[in-house]
């Protein structure tokens, strides 16, 4: 943990972690482990064109671009400043206003069916976009945070384990801004998920916040992940896990983002799920490089974002 880096520089670095995460980690998704070797001709520890997994997205994505990662967290960001409060109703007219690249499920989105909380997703599209959610509330606000959660994916994915997932997330967050070390922040990431996963619809998936227990009380004590049943999928219960079990494992935003990208399946949400977290704990080692490139590459403001993220935080 850097103690000395302020809260405006913890929030700055964790939207850029989201951003850096997920345009590095695109150049992996849909990847078995070894295939990643095979394709780039050894780890991928750099930017590169992206190779895709399929050939029929050849040329779909370029180098360094974003993908609806990083479209929905700032599409949620700039929601929530208009209004100085999570808007469902007004979430949901922004992903309709114009495609999403890269999101699947966009063509099929109606506004009116949003909004009863019939979408029910159980993927990473939950988790993946929660960072605002942890910049705005305090950890004392625990309740207030899930619930603010739950307002603003329901209308995408109204499933106890992705809201479970993403209320871990933007909890985990929320702690390390407030520079807890990591088994704090852990700990009340695991509450948040039990928090979310009485919200939604039952999708009777694995419990997110049991499988935070065992980074805790396994993993975190030996350093030991083997049989641990971690996979960096596509359902939120599996790709929230493995970014918090990189969270826990890694000290470094590069580092963290480079594990992920190399495991491949989810490897975009995850590498920003994983970025987003360690750059907060750790501003310094997100590399300065990575976000000039990312910076060039799209327009992005995150400077204006996370500054009036933060005054939010104290609204109350």
């Amino acid at each position: 943990m850097d103690a000395n880096a302020t809260l405006l520089e913890r929030t700055r670095a964790a939207l850029w972690g989201v951003a850096v995460g997920d345009a590095f980690g695109k150049m992996t998704e849909g990847y078995w482990p070894n295939q990643v070797g095979l394709r780039y001709g050894g780890q991928l520890d750099e930017f590169r064109m992206p190779i895709p997994a399929s050939p029929d997205r050849v040329g779909y994505w370029s180098f360094a671009e974003v993908t609806d990662d990083t479209t929905f967290t700032v599409l949620t960001a700039e929601s929530i400043i208009e209004n100085e409060r999570v808007d469902e109703k007004d979430l949901v007219n922004r992903i309709a206003a114009k495609p999403i690249k890269g999101w699947p499920g966009w063509e099929q989105f109606d506004p009116q069916h949003a909004l009863t909380g019939a979408n029910t997703r159980t993927g990473n599209g939950a988790p993946m976009r929660a960072s605002p959610f942890g910049i705005i509330n305090t950890t004392e606000r625990l309740g207030e945070l899930c619930r603010d959660v739950y307002a603003g994916c329901r209308c995408t994915h109204n499933s106890q384990s992705a809201i479970g997932g993403a209320c871990a997330v933007a909890a985990c967050l929320s702690a390390v801004l407030e520079g807890m070390e990591k088994v704090s922040a852990l700990c009340v990431a695991s509450e948040a998920a039990r928090i979310g996963e009485k919200l939604g619809v039952d999708d009777f998936l694995p419990h997110l916040s049991r499988r935070i227990e065992w980074i805790l009380n396994v993993y975190v004590p030996t350093g030991n992940s083997k049989q641990s049943g971690l996979n960096p999928g596509f359902a939120a219960w599996e790709g929230a896990t493995y970014a918090l079990y990189l969270f826990a494992k890694h000290d470094s935003a590069k580092d963290g983002i480079i594990d992920a990208a190399n495991q491949g399946g989810d490897a975009d949400s995850i590498a920003s799920m994983t970025g987003c977290l360690l750059a907060a704990y750790r501003p310094e080692t997100l590399p300065s490089e990575w976000i000039d490139i990312v910076r060039k590459k799209n327009t992005l403001d995150m400077e204006t974002l996370s500054e009036r993220l933060t005054k939010l935080r104290f609204r109350r």
